[in-house]
């Protein structure tokens, strides 16, 4: 009981130091999704932060909208007369043009609230410098609009990457990640519950100190029963070296025991040998209990390896004997082969009675023999009951012997009442028909002695054939004998030519029972088969039989080496009550060092732990609920943005398409008298152009960083493609792409638009015009004219 209360701690140690490793292992996890959901919560606070500087942006996009409007109201209201209101409605169909839309949007930037008043006339030579100025700042705002290209399409790349990274890996938890969180939890949860109770004393600042003693106090207890596991596995090593070596003999006398049960009836016997062998088992095991509680008590194990050594070679011996008595078997089965061919040649049936006589006695004076030998090998109880076996076997041969030579002598009876009479008894008038008929008779007698002889051997043959061929084998003699009688009945009544055809009909006769002879020689092979099976059977059962002496003295030996284990189990018993108390005494000052609770607390603490687990998970979902939330507002309001971008480039175009009309009208209503002052102001317009086009620039940065920051953040990227918006983000920046191919058409055209100004403007300062552009001013006038109120 103690052993057993021994084992079942150390078990209960083992599962507690797996446990700890297993904890240890699940703390590092969570400390690991700890920090990762630090990460989270750090990009959702960057998330906010961007989310409140894209409304702020999109407060002075608004505002910016707004002034431009009251700057187009005032433009309106200053500069706009009746005539050039009415051209607003030609300036559409002007814009089918290629190139003129382009021009006038470039002309029309120059009407600002700030531009400044127009300059005197200067030459030529300063407008065309003026003009390649602006062609020059005009290359380099493509140059930086490239690069801002290039820098968002990078964004883009780094943000779909992060999309990927953070996909994977946050809002997929597996369930074994989580399985491990939620036992690293439940072990901090205890550490803490520990902590708490060890540190009642200092709570407030001792709190941080005590998981490192604890730390340190486990590492050595994992030391300790580190070390008590190796011992504790050498010594098991060594006990299943001692099993497996018990299993092969164990299985060896059962497989023996086995056999001889088969082939003897003699079950009580091996009842006996297999309780025997479960007694030295029951011993053995005892023996090993009391090994493991001691390391000396190897040394007890190994001298009962020495014994069943002994008792392997006792069994060799008598595998020996029992070789010797099979030799004996099969000088006997000579006997009996010799017995058989000795009709067959023709000798004397009395002699043959003898010589069987003479086998029987030596048989039974071999069984003596071998009774001797069993009383010597074997318990006196096994002895009564071997002999008891060996007397019924006795006595059923002698009754199989006498039945035998019974049938025997009948058949020879038979053969000499077939045989033919002497010649004397014979007529002298029918002497050759005598010679025919002794002839006949001759080879009708040869025959029969042929048949005697075989009908001999198959009865020599029966009584080593089972007890249910025995009666098929003991009918078939006896139909013979009928047969044989009324042979002779027929031959003494019947005339020469009936004795002929008898004799045919005792030819049929004698090869129906040559072909039934054949099929008892089939039989007579089964038996012999069976012989040698059931010998071998006898040889197996043998092999584990040991002599008595042998067996007094195993036993002798075995209650020495019980005493000794008994007086050795005392002493253990005495040394493990010292250990229980040193044991428990180490558990006290464990338990006070550690802290160590019960399984009851242990359950009920894992239960609290549970019920705080499931309210963190629903917190945690609560959580991930909000966050979806927040992600799907952050949404909204990138998608507001992108609407009010789009509402604020809507916005540009009309103004500047208002700006490119109001440019017009005002160089057109000054068409021919005033050039030159016209030429000032362009040029005062073209330094303007490129005021604003620094400052569209400008804007077009701001709303590449704006919408930059508008595509999802790193930390709330994974949420956002998990709540169903990757085909928005895909239009976005598909709108994005868009909006840069409009940005590198609208600097082409502006190109072209600016190298068509400049050679229209060369030609006007040099006194000449294109007949086109001079019917396009005469139709722009014509049509103001035709529609006055518009």
């Amino acid at each position: 009981m103690l052993f057993f209360w021994g084992s079942l701690s150390e078990a209960e140690d083992e599962e507690v130091f797996e446990e700890i490793r297993r904890l240890r292992l699940e703390r590092g996890q969570l400390l690991q999704k700890i920090k990762v959901l630090e990460q989270q919560q750090n990009s959702t606070t960057t998330a906010l932060e961007e989310l409140s500087s894209l409304r702020q942006c999109l407060r002075e996009a608004e505002a910016e909208r707004d002034c431009l409007e009251v700057v187009l109201k005032e433009l309106g209201g200053v500069r706009l007369s009746s005539t050039t209101c009415s051209i607003n409605s030609t300036m559409d169909d002007m814009l089918d043009f290629p190139g003129t839309n382009r021009l006038l949007s470039k002309q029309s930037q120059c009407t600002d609230v700030d531009a400044p008043p127009a300059q005197p006339e200067s030459s030529a030579w300063e407008q065309v410098n003026s003009v390649e100025q602006l062609c020059r700042q005009v290359e380099e705002l493509t140059a930086q609009n490239a690069e801002l290209v290039l820098k968002v399409q990078m964004l883009e790349m780094f943000e779909k990457d992060d999309t990927d990274f953070q996909g994977s890996g946050i809002d997929f938890v597996p369930v074994t990640l989580y399985d491990s969180l939620k036992k690293e939890f439940e072990k901090l949860q205890e550490q803490f519950s520990r902590v708490m109770k060890s540190s009642s004393s200092a709570e407030d600042h001792g709190a941080g100190n005590n998981p490192e003693k604890m730390e340190s106090n486990e590492e050595g207890l994992a030391k300790e029963i580190e070390k008590k596991e190796e011992i504790q596995e050498n010594l098991e090593q060594q006990l299943a070296c001692a099993h497996t070596e018990l299993e092969e003999l164990k299985i060896e006398m059962q497989m023996r025991i086995s056999q001889a049960s088969s082939e003897e009836n003699g079950c009580s016997d091996i009842q006996k040998l297999t309780s025997r062998v479960q007694e030295l088992e029951a011993e053995l095991a005892s023996k090993e209990l009391k090994w493991k509680e001691g390391l000396n008590e190897s040394d007890k194990i190994e001298q009962l390896k020495q014994k069943v050594e002994e008792l392997e070679e006792s069994l060799k011996v008598k595998e020996k004997e029992a070789e010797d008595m099979i030799e004996a078997v099969e000088m006997f089965k000579k006997r009996i082969k010799e017995l058989e061919a000795a009709p067959e040649q023709g000798t004397g049936t009395r002699c043959l009675a003898e010589d069987d006589k003479e086998s029987l006695n030596i048989l039974q004076m071999r069984v003596v023999e071998l009774e001797a030998e069993l009383c010597k090998s074997v318990p006196r109880e096994q002895l009564e009951e071997v002999q008891v076996t060996l007397g019924l076997q006795l006595e059923q041969l002698a009754r199989e012997r006498s039945e035998i030579a019974l049938r025997f002598n009948q058949a020879m009876l038979d053969l000499e009442r077939l045989c033919p009479p002497n010649h004397t008894d014979r007529d002298d008038s029918d002497d050759n028909n005598n010679d025919e008929e002794q002839s006949e008779t001759y080879q009708l007698t040869s025959a029969l002695e042929l048949r005697g002889g075989r009908i001999l051997t198959a009865v020599q043959e029966e009584p080593e054939v089972n007890y249910q061929t025995e009666g098929a084998q003991d009918d078939l003699p006896a139909e013979e004998e009928n047969r044989i009688q009324d042979t002779s009945e027929m031959k003494d009544s019947i005339s020469l030519v009936k004795h002929q055809e008898a004799l045919s009909a005792i030819a049929q006769q004698l090869a129906d029972t040559e072909s039934k002879l054949q099929a008892e020689r089939a039989l007579c092979e089964h038996a012999h088969a069976e012989l040698a099976r059931l010998k071998s059977e006898l040889q197996d059962a043998q092999h584990g039989m040991i002599t008595k002496e042998e067996h007094e003295k195993i036993r002798a030996e075995l209650q020495n080496t019980l005493q000794e284990s008994q007086s050795a189990l005392a002493v253990a018993h005495e040394s493990l009550d010292v250990k229980e108390l040193k044991l428990k005494e180490l558990q006290s000052q464990k338990a006070v060092e550690m802290d160590m609770v019960s399984k009851e607390d242990h359950e009920a603490q894992r239960l609290s732990l549970q019920a705080e687990i499931n309210a963190l998970t629903a917190c945690l979902a609560d959580l991930t609920r909000k966050h979806e939330k927040t992600c799907t507002e952050v949404f909204q309001v990138q998608r507001e943005a992108l609407f009010n971008k789009s509402e604020r480039q809507v916005a540009e175009a009309q103004l500047l398409a208002v700006q490119q009309q109001l440019a017009d009208l005002q160089s057109e209503s000054s068409h021919i008298q005033q050039l030159h002052q016209d030429i000032q102001d362009s040029k005062g317009l073209i330094k303007e152009k490129d005021h604003k086009i620094t400052e569209l620039s400008k804007d077009v940065f701001r709303l590449k960083e704006a919408l930059g920051a508008l595509t999802p953040p790193m930390g709330l990227s994974a949420s956002t493609t998990s709540s169903g918006i990757p085909g928005q983000q895909l239009a976005l920046q598909n709108r994005v792409s868009a909006l840069t191919q409009q940005l590198q058409d609208w600097e082409r055209k502006h190109k072209s638009v600016v190298a068509t100004y400049r050679s229209h403007l060369l030609a006007a300062v040099q006194g000449r015009m294109d007949e086109e552009v001079q019917d396009l001013l005469y139709q722009i006038l014509r049509m103001t004219q035709n529609n006055p109120n518009h």
